[in-house]
């Protein structure tokens, strides 16, 4: 076979490969507010994920959902020491421990309506809500950290209340946190407001100089970040 029939061939059968090739589409790794935020067949779930039809829950955060929101406390590897976790599962009568952190999961549609959502004294503690869901006011009481991911539509719909430590609030649904995010005595405060019409009152933010939009941002400036 002549150099030039041999170079065809191989360039006829990378473009077939090429053809042939088609990205992994995760479960439970995009958020999403409408049908349209999802491709490959997958459906925007209640809980604010794209996932396939028969993918009954997303469950906790993977790796590379955590590593989305660098930063967070809550997800800090020192929790997981049995300590932590026994010191959780003491405290985390409203949710369940992971790996020292108690979770609140609201992520089913229409739930955690009736009363205020509670952190645990004394742990970490985040609070997950869905489609609808966390009607009522966040209070992250005395928790170590707080991390609130509204990530369903119009979730959050009233106060989140942040205490002293590290506060991280996430309003990806659409139209979620309609009220105030109060994290004025926060020794750091984030707050990212990135679904269509989220905010819709600004945050008390530990500084005016550390707003971002109707947001808090702890790298903005110098005092910002004071955990």
């Amino acid at each position: 076979m002549s150099s030039g029939k041999l170079v065809g061939v191989v360039v006829a059968h990378l473009v077939a490969i090429a053809g042939c090739y088609q990205p992994e589409l995760r479960d439970c790794t995009v958020h999403c507010s409408a049908p349209t935020d999802c491709t490959g067949g997958q459906v925007c779930r209640n809980d604010g994920w794209c996932a396939m039809p028969d993918v009954k829950k997303c469950g906790e955060r993977t790796s590379d959902q955590d590593a989305s929101m660098e930063g967070s406390s809550t997800s800090d590897a020192s929790q997981s020491s049995p300590d932590a976790s026994l010191s959780c599962q003491q405290a985390c009568t409203n949710g369940t421990c992971q790996n020292g952190v108690c979770v609140i999961d609201c992520s089913i549609a229409l739930s955690c309506t009736m009363t205020d959502i509670k952190c645990p004294p004394n742990v970490p503690c985040r609070v997950e809500c869905g489609y609808h869901a966390c009607s009522r006011k966040v209070l992250c009481g005395m928790s170590t950290s707080c991390e609130v991911d509204c990530i369903g539509e119009q979730s959050c719909g009233d106060d989140i209340e942040c205490n002293t430590n590290r506060c991280e609030i996430y309003c990806i649904g659409t139209s979620s946190c309609a009220h105030r995010v109060r994290c004025s005595n926060a020794c750091a405060c984030d707050v990212t407001c990135s679904g269509a019409g989220s905010c819709a009152q600004p945050s008390e933010c530990p500084a005016t100089t550390c707003r971002i939009g109707n947001g808090c941002s702890s790298t903005l400036a110098a005092g910002c970040d004071g955990c």
